[in-house]
């Protein structure tokens, strides 16, 4: 057993504790707080980018819709319910609070909450100053709002959707939802999933390339293991949901057939990919809680975590076979015996790794000495209420048992079980926990305790009769029941449990009010926590670290004396990094498992184009919404001249030889005008969020395939190979021609890389033209057959690839002009180079599905 922490341990704020900081010292502090401070006024917020802005945002605007749509809804609808025949609200009424209960706290409360967790303290928490891509970060924030507020619209036009938080077809087609409640749904929500997938491209790279040096993948703090799993997950299980939402869009707004089973679609086609989304959606958000409870557990219990690298390789477990397990919610639909024996066993096997977490819990829990603040208490109740909700969970996961309560209350009380106990506990355990950390004081204690004994018997009252009441037989969904049914009772507890439930969140928010007026003032390190975050004042500097640690251990604050003391070169490094630059942003990416200082780069000043591009993508939502198609093209241009002017050259503010000078000092690249390693890594995540999208088209196209016997149908003209190879032998052109320019520039062939990439220009647009005519020259259209439908979106996804790699190359042929690019400064020109070799590969395998697909048995 490892020795425990000393209680009174906290080494030096950000410098040696045998040292004293000079006026030098002060001085530099107050210069790089004003330099990466936002600027001030409405103008400032607005184009502000720092994390802890960003962060605080999406955790306010996340608790906003909580108690707009988690709270209200619920309490109507179990006043409703608690009698039989009661008539508060009625039928439509109620679809419409039920749907929007649940879509909400899907959507728009739990993710933005814990990617708001994860911008505002990763920083402090691995030991660096800002996030790798703050206007992305900006940009994510800014969709989700405006996401978020486009779907609330609805009620201004008493147009709320209907169908429940996973819009089933063919209840959410044309046919059955004609008005334009289900279009809120599906354009307002699809802005916010935009959001996420971007916060979580900022979260990856983040993690993964901005810690500390010495920090390797083994020391990482647990929570940073949770949000990096989950970001990953983030991308693989909302890009189907993106996809899968185009599909029934374009079946709603353009008459497309791919969810009409008499044009050759398939209404299951929406369930698949909606459930590859949302059964990770789940574990999405309960790998950051639990990432919460392993950062809060050790701290309360005075004790290292117990089984770390166990934890660890849950987390990855989890995310991994949670997208095995989406047709867990499709027993009833008809699938084959042995698919339902493959999605029962993977539901089953999932419990494993999470029972290893709870059991890593535990172990820390008797190895320690507890001390039972507000945020162990809810600690505590998160593993009851999980621990019960993870059991019937696994209930559910047997088919015959499934069958019984699908769709009953049984599977509402599991479902609130999971999420509350195992995602809003840890959640209101986390604000306590690091709310010392951003206000520099204290929550009361005494309210605290008052809340979470008000939340946790109000959970229980309100939850557990559910599944009673449901193993008696009472369907979910349903506004009323008769009395004779004997299910008074528990809908009368139940109800009073979310009465209870909700006097608790009042509570919390009271604390909050009156903790950040007359909270008690709580110093850097309140708690004798562990991890990084509690060495910086509280609240923390606008940069957060002016000399950025080294770390040696999982428990730095524990373990090391001094945090800037290690391996000399380094700590050379970081203090001459601590005095230069001044004049730009400059933040150190390491390497990827060793954590060895990698590079210096340039993050991103405050910019108005981040917003700029979220007002473009809700333009284009918001046209189709309207089905006033010239604004989404308006909205596009919007989009692209916004990210021109977002990731626009800028003159350096050193020239190549000072970065030499300090490269030749400390030996390590430095680059002011943007970073090979972080570009790099964006670049390849946004490939890869391209190649998923492209994936999840495939998926549907082959699964209609082997749904349809005859395909194309009969009367329809087959693809004409020869006509695609002279298309392949374009678009390989172009790519190999970007190809050229970037070799040419990393030559120092200005001329040459301007050559080559005007050819890339020629030879893309030809291969677009191409494209273009084809499918103009086609003798069918998406509106016949599910067949024509997915020809005409799978290449229309192939045409806008085309389009955005001419654009970049057209762009990097105009900055190379210019004098922007050089032998020193050509990350643009890679990125675009990276962009064609995946547009090669993408083109190559969906020309060859389109070209080949109908005869293949």
């Amino acid at each position: 057993m490892t020795e425990s922490p000393r209680d009174d341990h906290v080494p030096g704020l950000e410098r040696p504790a045998s040292a004293s900081p000079t006026v030098a010292d002060v001085e530099t502090d107050e210069e790089l707080d004003r330099l990466w401070a936002d600027p001030p006024g409405l103008w400032g917020q607005l184009r502000a980018v720092q994390n802890d802005n960003i962060g605080l945002r999406l955790l306010l605007t996340g608790f906003f819709f909580l108690i707009l749509g988690g709270s209200v809804d619920s309490v109507v609808m179990r006043t409703q319910l608690a009698f039989p025949e009661v008539g508060l609200v009625g039928p439509q009424l109620y679809n419409e609070l039920f749907t929007n209960h649940g879509s909400v706290t899907m959507f728009l409360v739990i993710l933005p909450i814990f990617e708001g967790f994860a911008i505002l303290l990763l920083p402090l928490l691995l030991g660096t100053r800002e996030m790798p891509f703050p206007r992305l970060g900006a940009f994510a924030y800014w969709t989700f709002l405006l996401g978020g507020l486009l779907y609330y619209s609805a009620t201004l036009f008493q147009l709320v959707p209907d169908a429940g938080w996973f819009a089933y077809t063919p209840l959410s087609g044309p046919e059955f939802s004609p008005d334009l409640a289900i279009d809120f749904w599906v354009l307002g929500l699809g802005v916010a999933e935009v959001g996420a997938i971007a916060a979580g491209i900022e979260i990856i790279i983040g993690v993964l390339k901005l810690r500390a040096p010495g920090m390797t993948l083994t020391r990482m703090p647990l929570f940073a293991w949770a949000m990096l799993i989950t970001a990953f997950m983030i991308l693989f299980a909302f890009t189907p949901l993106i996809i899968g939402s185009l599909l029934l869009e374009l079946d709603r707004g353009f008459g497309t057939q791919f969810f009409n089973p008499d044009a050759g679609g398939s209404t299951l086609l929406w369930q698949h990919l909606f459930w590859i989304f949302g059964h990770p959606e789940v574990y999405i958000q309960f790998l950051p809680a639990a990432g919460v409870v392993s950062m809060v557990l050790p701290v309360m219990v005075r004790h290292r975590t117990v089984g770390y690298t166990w934890i660890v390789a849950s987390m990855v477990g989890i995310g991994v076979l949670s997208f095995g397990l989406w047709a867990h919610h499709m027993f009833a639909t008809g699938l084959p015996t042995l698919v339902l024996a493959f999605f029962a066993a993977a539901s089953m096997v999932i419990a494993i790794p999470a029972g290893v977490q709870v059991f890593a819990w535990v172990s820390t829990i008797a190895a320690g000495r507890v001390r039972w603040d507000t945020p162990m208490l809810y600690v505590m109740g998160f593993l009851v209420i999980f621990t019960i909700g993870g059991i019937t969970g696994v209930m559910t996961a047997a088919v015959p048992f499934d069958l019984q309560v699908h769709d009953s209350y049984f599977v509402v009380g599991h479902l609130h079980y999971v999420l509350i106990g195992g995602v809003a506990f840890p959640i209101f355990a986390g604000v306590h926990y690091w709310w010392p950390k951003f206000t520099g004081k204290m929550m009361d204690e005494r309210l605290g305790r008052i809340e979470f004994w008000l939340l946790f018997v109000g959970v229980n009252v309100a939850f557990f009769p559910m599944h009673i009441v449901g193993l008696q037989g009472m369907p979910r969904r349903v506004y009323t029941y008769p009395a004779e049914m004997g299910w008074q009772t528990a809908n009368i507890v139940s109800t009073v449990g979310v009465y209870i439930v909700v006097v608790g969140i009042a509570t919390f928010v009271w604390n909050v009010v009156r903790s950040y007026r007359h909270g008690e003032p709580a110093g850097p390190n309140p708690w004798g926590g562990d991890t990084l975050e509690w060495a910086v004042p509280s609240p923390p500097k606008e940069h957060a670290w002016t000399v950025t640690p080294i770390v040696t251990s999982r428990h730095p604050l524990w373990d090391q004396d001094d945090l800037h003391r290690g391996d000399p070169d380094v700590e050379q490094l970081v203090r001459g990094m601590a005095r230069w630059p001044l004049r730009w942003r400059a933040v150190m990416a390491v390497g990827t498992a060793n954590a060895r200082p990698e590079e210096i780069y340039r993050v991103a000043d405050p910019s108005i184009w981040p917003l700029v591009a979220a007002c473009g993508t809700v333009l284009i939502f918001l046209s189709e919404l309207l089905k006033l198609r010239p604004g989404a093209l308006v909205g596009a241009l919007v989009i692209g001249f916004a990210v021109i002017m977002w990731n626009r050259p800028t003159d350096p503010p050193m020239t190549v030889e000072e970065e030499r000078a300090f490269e030749e000092a400390h030996g390590i690249p430095v680059h002011a005008g943007g970073s090979l390693v972080i570009s790099r890594w964006g670049m390849g995540l946004a490939v890869l969020f391209v190649s998923i999208g492209f994936a999840s088209l495939l998926l549907a196209y082959f699964y209609l395939r082997l749904e349809n016997p005859v395909w194309p149908p009969s009367g329809t003209a087959m693809p004409d190979l020869g006509s695609f190879a002279l298309g392949t032998v374009l678009v390989l052109a172009a790519g190999a021609s970007v190809g050229l320019a970037l070799r040419r520039v990393r030559e120092g062939e200005v001329t040459g890389t301007t050559v080559w990439l005007a050819a890339g220009v020629v030879l893309g647009g030809a291969a677009v033209a191409w494209l273009f005519s084809h499918l103009v020259g086609l003798d069918f259209d998406s509106m016949t057959h599910a067949y024509g439908s997915m020809y005409h979106t799978l290449a229309g996804f192939l045409l806008l690839l085309l389009v955005v790699g001419v654009v970049m190359t057209a762009m990097m042929a105009v900055w190379t002009v210019q004098g922007h690019h050089d032998q020193h400064r050509h990350v643009p020109i890679t990125n675009t180079a990276t962009w064609w070799a995946a547009v090669v590969v993408i083109w190559t395998i969906g020309a060859t599905t389109l070209a080949l697909g109908p005869v293949v048995t």
